[in-house]
């Protein structure tokens, strides 16, 4: 049996595999983050939306989500030690001998990165940062998360992202999760910096907020218009939801030219706000990552799908060659998803299957 490793929080152990999370009667216990078992991959479940499952030596089983795997060695998935879920659904590891991001740079608007993660390969000389007396270091670990599912490297075999060997750029506009709304300028002075910069292609936006001010969304639309009119693709998370089916909405994913993504929806624990500016979606849930000091950590929430797919964009870039215009890659992004029912409501998914045959 392969050996398996923790990487939520807490997770549930059970006796049997449920037809919901919300099951109760099943779990017998909690494992916490860094609890290693040796398992085996169920081949059936109850339902299939519930994703992966796993049973120990002991007959108790375990969400999917919530582990990783270590590969044995002597191969190119022992290099790095694992694939979580996502990667395997979208089927990132068969798109690498193509395109793996080379060149392609990458803006992460966010709270900064961990420079202290080798890593995390960065341009250490151009950035931009809210405050000229504020340090590029990441005291809060999102924009380090997110950072991490783009592009981290493979160099000590611990973790890869989506495009690793892409070129991030790091646009730090706050160091906490939220910015106040005499804050919320930030949104469009670090989109304009990207727009400026001739080796950023992407403007990765894993954030969003309510926005009222019209002159605020105002100036933070024509900043979108000057990236996009400079071939920059704006991909901006639709924001995490209270139930499903909301539309919000939250700036700057609900700007004309950006392209809106969301998580896919998990019953009662995830939710993305819906409306005409969502292109697509995918895995958002319990993500594995880097967090702060090297750490490996799960988190949830449209900022991971987003980064995800602004991976994905990444890889779409370099297999053409450079030669694209962001209303292009959007529609490349509609072409790769498949629509599912999710309460009546039709919702495009990122298919894997259609994104390796895109690179095929």
């Amino acid at each position: 049996m392969p050996q398996l490793i923790v990487t939520a929080e807490r997770l549930n152990k059970r006796k049997l595999i449920p037809v919901s999370f919300s099951d109760r009667e099943s779990v017998v216990g909690v494992v916490k983050k860094g609890f290693t078992f040796e398992g085996e991959e169920i081949a059936y479940v109850p339902n299939p939306d519930l994703g992966k499952w796993y049973k120990d030596r002991d007959g108790y089983f375990y969400w999917g989500g919530g582990v990783i795997v270590q590969q044995p060695a002597g191969s190119f998935i022992a290099q790095t030690s694992f694939y979580p879920n996502w990667m395997l659904t979208l089927k990132i590891p068969q798109i690498w001998p193509s395109s793996t991001g080379k060149n392609v740079g990458i803006a992460v608007v966010d709270t900064g990165i961990d420079a202290q993660n080798k890593q995390l390969i960065y341009d250490k000389s151009n950035y931009y940062i809210f405050d000229k007396n504020a340090s590029l270091q990441d005291t809060h670990g999102h924009g380090t998360h997110c950072a991490g599912l783009i592009g981290a490297a493979n160099d000590q075999g611990k973790f890869i992202g989506a495009a690793p060997d892409c070129n991030l750029f790091v646009c730090k506009i706050s160091e906490k999760g939220s910015l106040k709304k005499s804050e919320l300028t930030r949104y469009a002075d670090a989109i304009n910096w990207c727009a400026d910069q001739k080796d950023i292609h992407v403007i990765s936006i894993s954030w969003g907020s309510f926005i009222n001010d019209q002159k605020i969304i105002s100036d933070m639309q024509a900043a979108v218009n000057n990236a996009f009119q400079k071939n920059k693709v704006l991909v901006c998370a639709m924001g995490d939801a209270r139930q499903f089916n909301d539309p919000g909405p939250l700036y700057p994913a609900s700007l004309d030219n950006t392209i809106g993504t969301g998580s896919i929806p998990v019953e009662n624990v995830l939710y993305p706000y819906v409306n005409k500016s969502l292109a697509t979606l995918t895995e958002g849930y319990n993500i594995p990552s880097f967090g702060l000091n090297d750490q490996l950590i799960g988190m949830s929430g449209t900022s991971q799908s987003n980064a995800i797919i602004a991976g994905v964009i990444a890889l779409i870039i370099e297999k053409k060659n450079f030669t694209y215009y962001p209303a292009e890659i959007k529609n490349i992004l509609l072409e790769i998803s498949t629509f599912q029912d999710f309460h009546g409501v039709k919702i495009p998914v990122v298919d894997g299957d259609l994104l390796l045959k895109y690179f095929q």
